[in-house]
């Protein structure tokens, strides 16, 4: 458990005695329940290679397969997590809401 935030060890830990090479459905309830205490508390980022490479150290029974597997869920929830937050979704945001403003104006003036 290299750098692993005090508030989270707990949750890891869950996550890694619930067998995560059977991918169970309790299992994966476990990881998203890690996933979403660590992603909510942490304030530094971390990068897929340092969860994948806590999961190698913790889970010697893991397929690589399976720590990439782990590893992608990783990365898209950490970085959907960013996303509202992206000058992209501004942008996108921005254009939604000017969109709706011409459409009530047109509304407006019809009545």
């Amino acid at each position: 458990m290299k750098d692993m935030p005090k508030s989270v060890k707990k949750y890891y830990e869950w996550f890694i005695n619930s067998w995560p090479e059977s991918w169970h459905p309790t299992t994966l309830d476990f990881f998203y329940l890690f996933l979403g205490v660590l992603l909510h508390n942490s304030k530094k980022v971390r990068s897929q290679g340092w969860f994948e490479g806590n999961l190698r150290e913790d889970c010697p029974k893991l397929s690589e397969e399976d720590i990439r597997k782990y590893g992608d869920i990783y990365r898209n929830i950490r970085d959907f997590k960013k996303f509202p937050k992206s000058q992209t979704a501004r942008l996108i945001a921005k254009s939604i809401f000017e969109k709706n403003m011409k459409e009530a104006r047109k509304k407006c003036r019809n009545k």
